[in-house]
This record gives C-alpha cells, sequence and structure tokens, in this order.
C-alpha cells in the first residue's frame, strides 16, 4: 500500500478555516470567499462559478474526462433571514425573521442566534416562532439589543468550531455540511502529490440553498452542466444511527432516506474501502450503511440520469438538536473526518470505472458461469 499523502493536522486545519464561515441558505458568500482564497493559493487548482453561484475546483492540466470524479457537497447550513427590524419600547429591538431549513419549531424558543451584516454579528434571543400555513415557512421573532437590518441572514449562537483531543471530537454550529466541504478540499489540496502523473478528473462541487430543496445541485443537474456519464458522490454529514455510529470510520452511502444509489459506483467505491481496510479488515476503519436519516443531493442528480453514489460522516445533534430538543452544536469525529479524506485519496489512486469500463463483478460471474456449465456437461443432473 502506498504511504498516504494526507497529513491529519491539515485535515484539521482546513476544517477549522471552513467550518468558521457563517453560512445559511443563499446567504453562502463568506463560503465562496473562503473556496476562492484556497483555490488562488493553489497554481494547480482552478476554480469556476455557474449563474446561480454554484462553485467548481478543478485540477489544472489534467485532461478533462468523460467521466470525471466529482465529490460534491452543499455550502449551506438551516438558518436566518431577518425581514424586518423595530426598536421596542422597553428597549432593545424586535426582529422579525424566516428561518430556512428542517428544524422543528419546538427546539426554538429561547434559543440563541447570530445575525451577520456587512462584518458585524448581532445577538439575539427567539421570543417565539411559528409555522405560516399561508407560505410553509417558519415565522420567527426574535429581540435583539442592536439593529439587524432586513435581509442579513442568522445562525444559531454556537461556537464556529471546537476540537477536543481527548474526545476525538469536532463541534461546530454547522458541520453538516461544511465538514463534507473541508475534506473535498483536503484532497485537492494534496491530489498532485497523489495523483503525480496527473493522470485523474477529479472535481469538487460545491452547491448552493441544499437546505431548502436542493437548489444548486438541481441547477447543475438541469443544466447538463457536468458530463453526462460524470461520476457524482454526494458528501454530507449525516445523522448517526445505532448501526451507523461515530467514530467507527466514514460511510459508503448506499442510499437515503428516499432512494438507493448506482450500485456499481457503489461497488467500486465499498472495494477500495475493503483494500483500504486489508485482508483482516484492520488497516482502516469505514462503513458501508443505508443512510435514512434524510435526503442527499444525489438523490436529486439521480432524477436527471447522473450515476450518483454517496459517502458521509457520521454526525451528532443533527441539525443542531441536542438532547430535549435543545439547540446545540453538530459534531463529528476527527478520526472519520481524517477517514473520509484517506478514502478519496483511495479512489484518486484506484481511478474508478468509467461509463466505457467493464464491471468486475460482471466478469467474475461470467468466470463462475462458464465453469459450472463445464461441471454440468461433465456431471449432468438426471
Amino acid at each position: 500500500m502506498a504511504r498516504s499523502a494526507i497529513r491529519p493536522d491539515n485535515v484539521l486545519r482546513l476544517a477549522r478555516r471552513t467550518l468558521s464561515c457563517p453560512t445559511a441558505p443563499y446567504r453562502e458568500g463568506e463560503v465562496i470567499a473562503w473556496l476562492r482564497e484556497f483555490s488562488a493559493a493553489r497554481p494547480h487548482l482552478r476554480l469556476g462559478e455557474d449563474a446561480d453561484g454554484n462553485v467548481s475546483v478543478r485540477r489544472r492540466g489534467v485532461r478533462a474526462s468523460r467521466a470525471p470524479l466529482v465529490l460534491a457537497a452543499h455550502m449551506d447550513h438551516p438558518g436566518f433571514r431577518a425581514r424586518r427590524c423595530a426598536a421596542r419600547r422597553d428597549g432593545g429591538f424586535r426582529v422579525e425573521a424566516d428561518f430556512l431549513g428542517g428544524v422543528p419549531l419546538s427546539s426554538f424558543a429561547g434559543a440563541r442566534a447570530r445575525f451577520f451584516h456587512d462584518g458585524e454579528e448581532i445577538r439575539a434571543r427567539v421570543e417565539r416562532a411559528a409555522l405560516d400555513r399561508r407560505s410553509g415557512r417558519k415565522r420567527v421573532v426574535l429581540r435583539a439589543r442592536r439593529p439587524v437590518p432586513a435581509g442579513a441572514y442568522g445562525m444559531w449562537d454556537l461556537p464556529a468550531f471546537r476540537y477536543s483531543p481527548d474526545r476525538d471530537l469536532i463541534e461546530s454550529r454547522a458541520v453538516d455540511d461544511l465538514a463534507g466541504l473541508a475534506a473535498i478540499l483536503a484532497l485537492l489540496d494534496a491530489v498532485d502529490r497523489i495523483d503525480r502523473r496527473r493522470r485523474v478528473d477529479v472535481r469538487g462541487l460545491f452547491t448552493r440553498a441544499e437546505e431548502v430543496g436542493f437548489v444548486g445541485a438541481l441547477s447543475v443537474a438541469a443544466g447538463k452542466r457536468l458530463p453526462r456519464a460524470a461520476r457524482i458522490v454526494a458528501i454530507e454529514a449525516s445523522m448517526a444511527l445505532p448501526d451507523a455510529p461515530q467514530g467507527a470510520g466514514p460511510i459508503v452511502r448506499v442510499g437515503d432516506r428516499t432512494s438507493v444509489f448506482d450500485d456499481r459506483l457503489t461497488r467500486w467505491i465499498s472495494g477500495v474501502g475493503l483494500r483500504l481496510a486489508g485482508p483482516k479488515g484492520g488497516r482502516f476503519a469505514w462503513q458501508r450503511k443505508l443512510m435514512d436519516g434524510g435526503t442527499c443531493e444525489s438523490t436529486a442528480y439521480q432524477l436527471f440520469g447522473y450515476r450518483c453514489a454517496g459517502m458521509c460522516l457520521p454526525l451528532g445533534n443533527y441539525h443542531n438538536v441536542g438532547r430535549g430538543g435543545r439547540i446545540a452544536p453538530e459534531s463529528i469525529r476527527r478520526s472519520d473526518l481524517v477517514g473520509l479524506v484517506r478514502f478519496f485519496e483511495g479512489l484518486v489512486r484506484d481511478d474508478g470505472p468509467t461509463a466505457a469500463a467493464g464491471d468486475p463483478l460482471r466478469k467474475r460471474l461470467d468466470t463462475l458461469l462458464a465453469r459450472s456449465r463445464r461441471d454440468l456437461a461433465r456431471d449432468p443432473f438426471a
């Protein structure tokens, strides 16, 4: 096995920088600015942006493939958008906001929020929240000490990044899906050391507004902005489950709550995991699971005819909902995150099947069938 080019300290550094970006649906500007900075500092990468604000990061000097390996993550996280603000008679300011994303209303009461506007951060506290039956939106009233301009976006007032080495734990207000994004960046940062012959067309695709209906992914798919034979792997932080625990390694996701993913592509990824783990399975920790706690972007891409697979990190406090329904930081294990990047490294080294390549399982089954027919000819059933 080739020595890994992935440095855990660099993965953690990129995770810290990435997870510290404030973000919300349609308000991914800080994340996009970081992606521009990251790409500009690395001559082997080039960044592109489409008309809908999605970002792609590709390798320079690598021939475009008919079937590129596309690692995709979304840039947003559930959050607030201020609608109006007015001074209160008893002091402070009354902020009316929409909340975009899947957090139950039962978790809102008394929770703290933080709004971002023109470099300022303004703290607020939720006073009440309700569902607008006509629009289907969550309407929230908050109290703030300073005015919050209309259009300002907000997140829960939680740590941007916190790492506990003794617990192997990373916590953040937005692990989902900035950790997936950070993992892809860590792979792209090291890709020229992994693939020195520069033969693998591996790309990062970073989409907008996933939390409100896969808006960015659908614009990419409907606009046919990827080659038809592209191998898309949606990367997520997905709710940890009893049989998909944190600390047991990154997960090859065979499907989500809505659909199952491409069999051949999933088997290739799983095969890479088996090779990384070694004959006795102890060299590398990974899992293969149906993660049906939610729906991911692979389902959206598949509906437009793309070949898709999924990988994810087991996530604690999904969408910031902790014990007793209280708002809390999301969490992942650092070892799972580093493992995910090393899994990506394995995919690049293996340079998986293109649309025209033969299927290894089909070849094995064809060989088995031919052998069985010879045995049958020698000893027919009677």
